[in-house]
Order: structure tokens, then C-alpha cells, then sequence
């Protein structure tokens, strides 16, 4: 997951029209907004699929259930945005003092604190006043403990690859920590790659991380590997990851951004297009994998081979016509067109959701939780969706899942909000001890 730091980290396009290179100028210490509302679109993709308790069976319940249940796209999102961010800040500082250094002293401002609260609340903390709760959280807790001896490997930001040896999530809080611990092995190779590499040399190794991630992928589902383990394991993610990476790299170039809109939108397009009919077909012939996954699950054999890497060149395209449009100078200056991509994706709804994302996605599974168990009547619920026959207004779920969902991401941002100001904008203070320092 891309963290709200980086964004400030990122790309200004300038408005000059004399000529390409200098439209896509980047500059350490610039702030996009536009790239705020991006995260913000991907935290809540993700929360609209995890708050998905949909269970009627009417045809506007079918659909709201098959497009929410695409939400774990959001971490797509998310990867494409962190490769595309982190390695525009890489590329800027790779011949400055302090290169490693400064890298890694920010991330860690920015990641370590909250992230390693979390996991102390929720491996020590929790299973400590465990007896003094209510018996439906105790239960809840107990299965928590079933991570037993393979807890260090949440610490060690090592849990995706805990889940995929176990084959399944395990810990309300905690799993969806994959994720992070992605992009955490990601911060720990990525930085010597571009400092040894040239950046046409780093385009190459962008193309051939993204056929390996293919081909890794193919290799597990080939062999019956278990799909969690496919989508989990750092080789099947780290297509998207280059994508934004080379992104990143390939407007820095000769072209820069406009040569990467002529060749990257139609390509973009085809996979949108290509993910669309595919998930499409799959709604109207009812074969996906209902569950708790969802009706478009992750777990489907297309997506897990090359439908993952799809995705993310999909998302990539989205993002370099995010930052086209917002390099465009003025709003008087954009296009209607790209006037109106702008202004959505700064708008302030999206933009605060995207400041906030870090906290979020790490509270929202326990906020979700809380509000299904302890405050949703049980008459109303059957196991962790709504009773097929509870709840019905003109024959569908809808009203109380918008219902469930809205109040879920408002008590997960209130949340969030409390997390920032009293916690982690107090940690990042720290930074400016280590500025970094454009060669």
C-alpha cells in the first residue's frame, strides 16, 4: 500500500509549452493533489469490498455485489501508485549525499511507528485483557492466536508470506498486512537496483520484473498452488509495483510525458477493456466464485495468471492521465476533459480520504468487525452477511449495506484522523532532520 508521505514526494508536471521534457519536469518536495484523491479512490475501493455484506438475491444485489466485490483491485491501485511515487523519489536523489540513508530514515518515519503500534495492540495488548471483554469478542480473539509461533513473522513484515505457508487469512487485524509487507520487501531491494542501474537500463528491468510476475503466476496456478498463495507471494505482485515504476522512469526521459501518453493510453484502454468483458462475462453467466471473496474474486484462474498484470497497466494509464491533465497548468488551460479527471480526483472527499488512507486501511477490518458483531442485531445477520430474509426494502439489501458501509469508513476515518494528529504527523516532525537533497 502507497503511504500518504509519498505523495508529497511526488511529480510536478510543468505547464511550459516550449517543449515535452520540460512538461514533465520532476521535482523532490512538490505536492500533486490530484495523486491524494488517487489513494484516496484506492482506500475506498478497498473498504467497499471488505464492508460487503450483501447477501439478497435480487438482480440489483447480484450487481452491487459483483462490483463491489472488485474492490481488491484497490491494492492494484495502490502498488502502481507506490512504484510510480517511490521511484520518482529514487531517481531524483540517486547521485545525492546520503542516497540509502535518506531513503530509508523517511520511510521508516513514515511506516515503522503506526504500523508496529498496531501489531503491539493487537499481539500483546489484546490477548492480554482478552478475559475482561465481551464473550463474543473473546471468541473472536481466540482464533487470533491461531498465528501461534509464526507471529515474528509480523514484526518482520514477512506476513504475506505467513499466510500464504497457512493458506488462509488468520487474524482480524493483522492480515491485511500483506499488502504492506509487499511494498516493505519492495523498500529493501528497489533502492540498489535504480542506484546501479542507468534509467533506460531500469525500463528493461521494469519489462522483464512484469513477464516474471506473469510467468511466476502461471507456474503456481499450473501446479495446483493454493490461490491465496498465488496472490500473496511477493514474485506474483511485483508486476504492478514495476509498473508504476516505469512510469516513473519513462517520463524522466527523451518524450517524456507525452511520448508515454501516445504509446501508454491505447495499451491501457485494451486492458481496461480486455478485464472488463472478461469480469463481464463472468456476471452474466453467473461462474464466479461466490463467497466471501465475491462474485469477481481475485482467486479466479484469469485474473490470477495474467488478469493481475491487466489491472495494473489499466490503473498505470489511469495515473499518467491523472498527472497529464493536472501538469496542464490552470483549469482555464485543461481541457474539458481533462478539466473534469482533475477536479474529481482533488476533489476534497477523495483527497482526505487519500491523507488518511495509512490509518485506514490498517483500522478499518477491526472497525468493520466491531459494527457487524456487537451493534448489528444477530436477528438480522446470518454468519457474517445479512439474513437472505432480513432487511429488505423493494426487495434488496441495498439501503442497509449503504447504510453499513457509510458508517463503517466514517468512524474508520474519525479514527484516522485521531491516529494522524495526535500520533503520526508528531513522528513525522522528525524528517526534517533528514531533508532530502535533489542532486
Amino acid at each position: 500500500m502507497s503511504s500518504p508521505e509519498a505523495s508529497n514526494i511526488g511529480l510536478s508536471v510543468a505547464a511550459s509549452e516550449q517543449s515535452s521534457a520540460a512538461r514533465s519536469l520532476v521535482g523532490v518536495g512538490t505536492h500533486v493533489p490530484a495523486l491524494d484523491g488517487i489513494r484516496g479512490l484506492a482506500i475506498l475501493l478497498v473498504m467497499i469490498f471488505h464492508m460487503n455484506l450483501l447477501a439478497g438475491a435480487s438482480r440489483v444485489d447480484h450487481a452491487a455485489r459483483f462490483i463491489s466485490s472488485a474492490g481488491w483491485t484497490g491494492v492494484d491501485l495502490f502498488f502502481v501508485l507506490s512504484g510510480f511515487l517511490i521511484t520518482g523519489i529514487l531517481l531524483d536523489t540517486k547521485h545525492g549525499k546520503g542516497y540509502f540513508r535518506l531513503f530509508y530514515a523517511r520511510r521508516a518515519l513514515r511506516i515503522f511507528p503506526l504500523y508496529y503500534a498496531v501489531v503491539a495492540f493487537s499481539l500483546i495488548v489484546l490477548p492480554a485483557v482478552a478475559a475482561h471483554l465481551p464473550p463474543v469478542a473473546q471468541a473472536k480473539l481466540d482464533r487470533f492466536g491461531t498465528i501461534g509461533s509464526d507471529g515474528w513473522m509480523y514484526w518482520a513484515y514477512l506476513s504475506n508470506f505467513a499466510i500464504a505457508s497457512a493458506e488462509k487469512f488468520r487474524h482480524g487485524i493483522l492480515d491485511i498486512s500483506w499488502s504492506l509487507a509487499i511494498e516493505e520487501q519492495f523498500y529493501l531491494v528497489w533502492p540498489a537496483v535504480v542506484y546501479l542501474l542507468s534509467r533506460e537500463k531500469l525500463l528493461y528491468a521494469c519489462v522483464g520484473a512484469i513477464f516474471f510476475a506473469i510467468g511466476f503466476r502461471c507456474y503456481l496456478v499450473w501446479h495446483g498452488a493454493h490461490p491465496i498463495a498465488v496472490h500473496l507471494l511477493t514474485p506474483s505482485r511485483i508486476d504492478a509495483l514495476a509498473v508504476g515504476a516505469f512510469i516513473a522512469a519513462a517520463i524522466r526521459g527523451p518524450g517524456g510525458l507525452e511520448a508515454l501518453l501516445r504509446i501508454g493510453r491505447p495499451l491501457a484502454l485494451a486492458a481496461f477493456a480486455i478485464v472488463t468483458l472478461g469480469l463481464g462475462y463472468r456476471f452474466l453467466s453467473n461462474t464466479g466464485r461466490p463467497g466471501e471473496e465475491g462474485f469477481a474474486s481475485a482467486n479466479l484462474p484469469e485474473i490470477q495468471t495474467v488478469g493481475l498484470t491487466l489491472i495494473a497497466v489499466a490503473f498505470g494509464g489511469l495515473l499518467v492521465h491523472v498527472v497529464a491533465a493536472a501538469g496542464r497548468g490552470s483549469s482555464l488551460e485543461r481541457s474539458s476533459r481533462a478539466s473534469w479527471i482533475v477536479r474529481f480526483f482533488e476533489s476534497g472527499l477523495l483527497r482526505a480520504l487519500g491523507k488518511y488512507s495509512y490509518a485506514m486501511y490498517l483500522f478499518h477490518q477491526p472497525v468493520r468487525a466491531v459494527i457487524r458483531d456487537l451493534v448489528i442485531p444477530r436477528s438480522l445477520m446470518d454468519g457474517k452477511v445479512f439474513a437472505s430474509d432480513k432487511l429488505w426494502v423493494a426487495h434488496s439489501q441495498i439501503l442497509p449495506q449503504v447504510v453499513f458501509t457509510t458508517a463503517s469508513i466514517a468512524v474508520t476515518f474519525a479514527l484516522a484522523w485521531v491516529s494522524w494528529h495526535v500520533f503520526e504527523k508528531r513522528c513525522l516532525a522528525i524528517k526534517k532532520y533528514v531533508e532530502y537533497k535533489r542532486a
